[in-house]
């Protein structure tokens, strides 16, 4: 098993938990994301590139389900600290099916995550989101807390 110890959370019949080691349930979480974001074009690694993800402590993988069927999730990456003896998280994907939205479902995605930073040394979970044409994001992230920081310019290398 990877970073993501076992724990459920049944929340208003919804299964939150971590997809740890089951790439067939990540393929369903990035079905998820692809038309959540709209991103009809995806394409995402083989097997046992994510298997080897998923069994990393790096990346965390939670999925919202209803009727065992993945309905929402998120992932993200725990960043170890050089500042501090404490790890980050940085949610890099989080998306919940249109029509199981303000079902407070996000907001169980992000305390589930919560509740797993408090046991594992996290000093601080962050995001980014893009600011045009995403008010629904920025709504979201607002009202469940999350503050803004700094505005900043994200820059690409490509090699």
């Amino acid at each position: 098993m990877g970073i993501a110890e076992v724990i459920r959370m049944n929340t208003d019949g919804f299964d939150i938990c971590f997809v740890d080691s089951d790439v067939d349930e990540f393929y369903e979480l990035l079905s998820v994301f692809t038309e959540v974001f709209e991103e009809d074009n995806a394409v995402y690694p083989d097997r046992s590139y994510l298997k080897h993800l998923l069994d990393s402590n790096c990346l965390l993988v939670v999925a919202a389900k209803a009727n065992n069927r993945i309905i929402g999730g998120l992932t993200a990456y725990v960043l170890p600290s050089y500042q501090v003896s404490a790890s980050n998280i940085y949610i890099y994907d989080l998306g919940v099916k249109e029509c199981f939205r303000n079902k407070g479902i996000g907001r169980m995605l992000i305390n589930y995550l919560l509740e797993y930073s408090k046991s594992n040394n996290i000093k601080e979970i962050f995001v980014d989101t893009e600011q045009v044409d995403n008010e629904e994001a920025i709504a979201f992230y607002n009202k469940i807390g999350f503050c803004i920081k700094t505005k900043v310019w994200q820059y690409t290398l490509k090699n």
